[in-house]
């Protein structure tokens, strides 16, 4: 290399290559590559900006280190949300399922036990679970437990009046139990009124009257004569309903009618007013 003047400098073309080589690898992110070209610096004016070119190089490395440590950083937080938002999703539907179970105590009887507070969102899935319960197990006594709610206001005695309503629609009875003494008063205080719902004080005594109303229901089945159904659903009287006919003119007006006599005829001519 020579210098002409201050401002002049002859640069050997390799070391232009080289430099412009070193640029190509650092646009493309191979900076290991891009530094290694570098070589031995020489002390000249053309070597300053081979070492600025260097330390450049050097820089941009370290930045792209940092930026793929906090890249593969950032990926590895979303996998980790994601994972938590899948246990919390998971977690979620296992206090739904936990919330409104619903348990086969016997054939036809259904228990739904409710615990905590009942809002507008957990009515409406406990309505439609049941009701699907109900019409799959074809159901036909529901035993609505309230051992584990501690409060029942209007609103929530209105959920649970529209769900026995609900399941009457099916042909369901629903029977109340476990009110507690507090809740009671409470219910007493705001004038909420049931609905004429059965109300029993424990679930044993629920399940109790539903085999009860279970068992009258079989025996009113059994002692139903079996051509009955088939002769109202002809329109045919029965026999015992059916009355007799009015044969001729025998009766008229709940009396017997009455026979005419026959006119008397003369036996002979008369004579002299004597027959």
């Amino acid at each position: 290399m020579s210098e002409a003047g201050d401002e002049s400098v002859v640069v050997d073309g390799k070391r232009i290559e080289r430099v412009l080589e070193a640029l190509s690898l650092a646009s493309v992110g191979a900076f290991e590559e891009a530094i290694s070209l570098s070589g031995a610096l020489t002390e000249d004016r053309f070597g300053a900006l081979e070492e600025s070119l260097l330390v450049l190089l050097r820089e941009l490395k370290q930045t792209r280190e940092e930026h793929d440590k906090a890249m593969s950083d950032l990926e590895s937080s979303r996998r980790d949300l994601e994972e938590q938002l899948a246990t919390i999703e998971r977690q979620r539907i296992a206090i739904r399922e936990l919330s409104v179970p619903i348990i086969d105590v016997w054939d036809d009887v259904l228990t739904l036990p409710l615990v905590g507070a009942i809002d507008s969102a957990r009515a409406a899935e406990m309505t439609e679970k049941l009701l699907q319960r109900i019409s799959h197990r074809g159901a036909e006594y529901v035993i609505i437990d309230l051992t584990g709610v501690d409060v029942v206001d209007t609103m929530t005695a209105a959920h649970l009046v529209r769900l026995t309503h609900a399941a009457k629609l099916l042909g369901a009875r629903c029977v109340l139990t476990g009110l507690r003494p507090d809740v009671a008063r409470t219910l007493v205080d705001i004038g909420v009124h049931l609905g004429g719902l059965t109300t029993l004080r424990t679930l044993k005594d629920g399940l109790r009257a539903c085999l009860a109303m279970r068992e009258l229901d079989r025996r009113a089945l059994r002692k139903k004569p079996a051509g009955e159904g088939k002769e109202a659903k002809e329109g045919k009287p029965s026999k015992a309903n059916a009355k007799p006919e009015a044969s001729g003119k025998a009766e008229l007006n709940g009396k017997p009618e009455r026979k005419a006599l026959p006119k008397a005829e003369p036996k002979g001519p008369v004579e002299d007013g004597v027959a």
